[in-house]
């Protein structure tokens, strides 16, 4: 148990909140980040839990590099018994759809190769609910996906859910030649974080008054039933498995309707009909190329918020 844990991701909201768990239980960890990485967010997490956060920070060993890069990424992981993968780009814009895959897929790619060269003891791959398989308009929409859902292609989906399903398959490969992992699929993730990032950004927009909804329906869980999911399974006997990490199936109304509540803000009001979203999209993505910005809103971004999608997932092993 001498040898650290090793992590990726950790300047990111699940990441952050799997080392927070990680160093709570007293394990040596070592995490990677790219040069000038910005580590406010992992200190503004540990602080929600740590009452000595400075000093629960001071225990992370940082190590630069980049999962483009392998032999510097070899020599972050270095002699680690456990790797958390939770790294990843996201993007909803067409343009990064080639940096996409290099990160994603290839980043896992040299995740797995190297963890089999070096005998590590497991990898937990913390991928996407993105790569499950959907169900077709003509379909009930009461069918709800799983672990064992076939992943299809149905000519909407995002580049970055492509280039997760692409770095699964990597992991894969990985387990046929007797790689020891487990692969979380979280749906959208949601908790304390940095809210100008990620799935985090639904607080801030809606902070600032948003007073539009969509008509659509998906899946949420708290970022921290993610990382005590990531530590049980990787502490677990099993192996060769994924798990979809979800905690309650909602209508995105819903959802904002509470957290401006619990903000003390108004409450979206207004429904985001087709043709309105068929403007936002348009006048965002004119928008972004102005600023010379990535665009927020897109239109694979707003099909996907109006449909109606349900989670399930099989049962966790016993400790």
């Amino acid at each position: 148990m001498s040898n650290p844990v090793f992590i990726t991701g950790g300047t990111g909201l699940i990441g952050a909140h799997i080392l927070s768990a990680l160093l709570e239980k007293g394990v040596s960890v070592r995490a990677l980040k790219r040069p000038g990485s910005d580590l406010a967010t992992v200190r503004k997490v540990l602080g929600y839990y740590h009452p000595d956060a400075d000093a629960v920070f001071s225990r992370i060993h940082w190590v630069d590099g980049s999962l483009n890069d392998p032999a510097s990424l070899a020599a972050a992981i270095g002699d680690a018994r456990q790797v958390y993968h939770s790294a990843g780009m996201v993007s909803f814009d067409p343009r990064d759809r080639k940096a996409l895959f290099h990160a994603n897929a290839g980043g896992t790619a040299a995740i797995v190769d190297y963890c089999l060269k070096a005998g590590v003891e497991k990898l937990c791959y913390i991928s996407s609910a993105a790569t499950l398989g959907k169900p077709s308009d003509g379909e009930l929409v009461a069918e709800k996906i799983h672990e064992e859902t076939p992943w299809r292609l149905l000519g909407d989906e995002s580049d970055y859910a492509m280039s997760k399903y692409e770095a699964e398959q990597e992991v894969w490969k990985g387990v046929d030649q007797g790689l020891n992992c487990v692969i979380l699929n979280p749906t959208i993730v949601i908790g304390p974080g940095d809210w100008s990032r990620s799935s985090s950004k639904l607080f801030g927009t809606i902070w600032k008054g948003f007073p539009f909804y969509s008509s659509g329906s998906n899946a949420f869980v708290d970022v921290r039933d993610v990382a005590r999911a990531a530590l049980t399974l990787t502490n677990h006997s099993v192996s060769g498995e994924r798990y979809v990490v979800v905690a309650e199936n909602q209508s995105f109304k819903q959802v904002f309707d509470w957290i401006a509540e619990y903000l003390g803000k108004k409450k979206p009001s207004i429904p985001v009909s087709p043709l309105l979203g068929a403007i936002a999209w348009r006048a965002d993505w004119l928008q972004s190329r102005m600023k010379g910005k990535g665009p927020e809103i897109t239109r694979a971004t707003l099909a996907s918020a109006r449909k109606q999608y349900f989670f399930e997932r099989k049962d966790c092993p016993a400790p």
